[in-house]
């Protein structure tokens, strides 16, 4: 597992990237995060976004699968706002996946 705050750095700096139009690399920093299992939403989310428009269905699903699984792992030990986010990703999931 990666420094929160280089994670947290790794997410600001994707952001900033997206809207300088530069994808690959933000793609690259969000991926960086969720390959250290991130215990927050956002690379999850916007990773999602970007392969589902980019019609890219199969790391789509990888990256919906991979937050599912982190976000199980916390649902006892974090706060409430863990099963909202679980739920939001199992749904995305099953859409990308009836999709296909």
């Amino acid at each position: 597992m990666g420094s929160l705050k280089a994670q947290v750095n790794r997410n600001s700096m994707g952001k900033r990237l997206e809207k300088k139009g530069k994808i690959l690399e933000a793609k690259a920093l969000y991926e960086a995060n969720i390959s250290e299992g991130f215990e927050g939403s956002f690379p999850y989310r916007r990773l999602a976004i970007i392969y589902r428009k980019e019609k890219s269905k199969a790391d789509e699903i990888r990256v919906l699968n991979k937050a599912v699984v982190v976000f199980d792992s916390l649902i006892t030990s974090a706060g409430k706002d863990v099963e909202p986010k679980l739920k939001e990703f199992r749904e995305a999931l099953k859409k990308a996946k009836s999709k296909m």
